[in-house]
C-alpha cells in the first residue's frame, strides 16, 4: 500500500509554511519581485536548519497582502490534503506573519476556515477534518499573551481549538504563559506546548506542571526517568517532526531519533508535518522516512494514525468515525 493512499491525521501543520509555493511565486510576483516558478522558489525558500524559519516567515510577511489570499492558500492546501487522505488536520497559525492588511487572529482563523469550507464543498466523496491553533508571541510577556487568549475567546469560532506555545528559552521561563494557559483551560481551549528539542528538561517538566495537553518535540525528557515516568503517567501525547528534528541535529541518526525512543519507552507519540512546504516534505514524507529509517511496517503506521486520532483534539463522535476510518 502506498503512503499517499494510507488515511492520516497530522496534529501540527504550520499553515504559514505549508501554502503552496505557486501561490507564493504569483504573490511574490505581485508585489514587484522577479518571475519565478513555484518550484524554483521552493527550492530557495527550503528550510535545512529550524533556525531558518524565522527568516522565512519575515519573507511571507512581505508578500501576503490580506484574507483573500489566507482563504486562497487554504482552499488549495485543503485539496492537496484530501488528495493526500488527510483525514484530520489541526493548522498552527502564526498570527504575527499571517496578519496581513491589519488582519486579527480571529479575522485569520476565519478566512482559513472559509478556504477549508470551499474545498470540502466542492465534492460530496471527500472528508477532513480541521481545527486551528493560534501561537503565542515568543516575544510576548504575560499580559500581551493572556490579552490574546482573551480576545481569541470573543466570538470564539467553532473550530478554533486551542494555542500554542513556541520552543524559545530566549523568551523566559514558561511561567510568562502561566495566566495564560489557565485562561485557556477554563475555557475549554487546549494548550500544546513546542518545548525540550533544546536538551532543556526543565522545560518538559514545566510545561506538565503547567497541564500542557500536547507536547511537540520534548525529546529532553528522554534524559531524565522521572519527568518520562511523569509524561507517561499524564499519557499527554507527544508529536514528532522528525525530518526537520534531524536537521536541526536532535539526534545524532534515526537510531537514537527521540521518536524510536519514546515508542519503546511506552510514551503516546504522533508525527506531525510541520511547516512542508519550507522542508520540503509532507505528512507522508514524514512517514515514509519514518517507516524506511526505523523499520516501521504498515501495522506501525496504523497504529501511529490510531494514537494521532486518540490525541487530537476533536469531539468524541468524530473520532470514533475516524478511528474506524483508519
Amino acid at each position: 500500500m502506498s503512503l499517499e493512499t494510507l488515511a492520516k491525521v497530522d496534529l501540527h501543520c504550520g499553515f504559514d509554511g505549508a501554502i503552496n509555493p505557486s501561490l507564493l511565486a504569483a504573490w511574490h510576483m505581485r508585489g514587484g519581485g522577479e518571475t519565478t516558478s513555484g518550484p524554483e522558489l521552493a527550492e530557495r525558500l527550503k528550510v535545512t536548519h529550524p533556525d531558518q524559519l524565522a527568516e522565512r516567515k519575515a519573507w511571507l510577511k512581505g508578500v501576503l497582502r490580506g484574507a483573500d489570499d489566507l482563504t486562497e492558500a487554504a482552499l488549495d492546501l485543503a485539496r492537496r490534503l484530501i488528495a493526500e487522505v488527510v483525514v484530520h488536520v489541526e493548522f498552527v497559525l502564526d498570527c504575527e506573519t499571517l496578519s496581513a492588511g491589519g488582519l486579527t487572529p480571529l479575522d485569520i482563523v476565519a478566512a482559513i476556515d472559509a478556504g477549508c469550507e470551499s474545498a470540502v464543498t466542492e465534492r460530496d466523496d471527500v472528508f477532513l477534518s480541521w481545527v486551528m491553533l493560534v501561537e503565542l508571541p515568543a516575544d510576548a510577556d504575560s499580559a500581551a499573551c493572556e490579552k490574546l487568549v482573551r480576545d481569541l475567546l470573543v466570538d470564539r469560532p467553532q473550530r478554533l481549538a486551542g494555542i500554542v506555545v513556541a520552543d524559545d528559552p530566549q523568551a523566559g521561563p514558561l511561567s510568562r504563559v502561566a495566566k495564560a494557559v489557565a485562561l485557556a483551560h477554563k475555557n475549554d481551549l487546549k494548550v500544546v506546548m513546542v518545548v525540550g528539542d533544546r536538551k532543556d528538561v526543565g522545560r518538559v517538566q514545566a510545561a506538565l506542571e503547567m497541564g500542557a495537553d500536547r507536547l511537540v518535540g520534548a525529546s529532553a525528557a528522554l534524559t531524565r526517568d522521572e519527568t518520562l515516568v511523569l509524561l507517561r503517567a499524564k499519557r499527554v501525547p507527544v508529536v514528532s517532526l522528525p525530518n526537520l528534528q534531524m536537521a536541526a541535529g536532535v539526534a545524532r541518526s534515526w537510531n537514537s531519533h527521540p521518536l524510536k525512543r519514546f515508542k519503546e519507552s511506552s510514551v503516546l507519540t504522533a508525527v506531525g508535518s510541520g511547516w512542508p512546504t519550507w522542508t520540503g516534505s509532507s505528512l507522508s514524507g514524514e512517514l515514509e522516512a519514518v517507516s524506511r529509517n526505523l523499520h516501521w511496517r504498515l501495522d506501525d503506521l496504523r497504529n501511529a494514525t490510531t494514537r494521532a486520532v486518540e490525541a487530537g483534539f476533536m469531539a468524541p463522535t468524530l473520532r470514533f468515525q475516524l478511528a474506524r476510518t483508519v
